[in-house]
């Protein structure tokens, strides 16, 4: 059969069918493009952004559970690490010195007696315990009291606005090293005001209600001259 006579045949077949301008080959499955069935196939950019695709797992969700997870566990850990550290429990082979009587100072040189119009009450908790007044400007070294464990001092200190250091430990080994091994140090995250005739109070008895935030130390205090 020549070609002509193949067109011939076909839209015989056409008109027979009814399919009037409707293209269709003769194939296995019948495939009509003229939007009798359905639209010619469309692979290009348009397709692909809009075709479904299966959605990623959320793992947002697992991740901020991990995170309050680990917050809850250093929440523990560090607080149970400093108390085994105030408790002496880690072996310390430095020569314990006498820690110095409740109440006792050490201040810097050029500050006035006179000046000293303010008071500043410290509340000792399990450890032996310094509370360090620092000038936040220049950082210089003011005055640092003195407490041992559980006592309850109260000692003049010139007013002013201070970045407050709190050391505590278990044995004394000096003004160098403080107390080696079970040294906890931390510094009070805001400036601590001293108002002229006015008393501030340092409570070291952790609470959860307590308004003293502070942040571990990673370095070693400064020696007292």
């Amino acid at each position: 059969m020549g070609i002509d006579d193949r067109d011939y045949m076909r839209a015989r077949h056409r008109k027979r069918r009814g399919l009037g301008g409707t293209r269709w080959n003769e194939r296995k499955s019948r495939v009509e493009q003229d939007g009798a069935w359905f639209a010619a196939k469309n692979q290009g950019f348009d397709y692909q952004k809009n075709r479904w695709r299966p959605k990623k797992p959320d793992r947002s969700g697992r991740i901020g559970w991990a995170l309050a997870g680990l917050a809850v566990l250093a929440g523990i850990a560090i607080p149970a690490w400093r108390d085994i550290k105030l408790a002496g429990w880690l072996p310390d082979s430095e020569t314990e010195l006498p820690f110095p009587a409740s109440g006792s100072v050490t201040v810097n040189r050029v500050i006035d007696p006179r000046s000293a119009t303010s008071r500043l009450r410290v509340i000792a908790a399990r450890g032996n315990a310094l509370v360090q007044l620092y000038d936040p400007d220049t950082s210089a070294h003011v005055i640092s009291v003195y407490a041992r464990r559980h006592a309850d001092v109260d000692v003049p200190v010139p007013p002013g606005t201070y970045r407050v250091r709190l050391v505590e430990g278990d044995k004394w080994h000096g003004s160098h090293r403080y107390f080696g091994i079970s040294t906890v140090s931390q510094t009070v995250s805001a400036p601590v005001r001293i108002d002229p005739h006015w008393t501030r109070v340092i409570d070291l008895h952790r609470s959860r209600w307590g308004n003293l935030r502070t942040s571990a130390d990673i370095r070693s205090p400064k020696p007292l001259d």
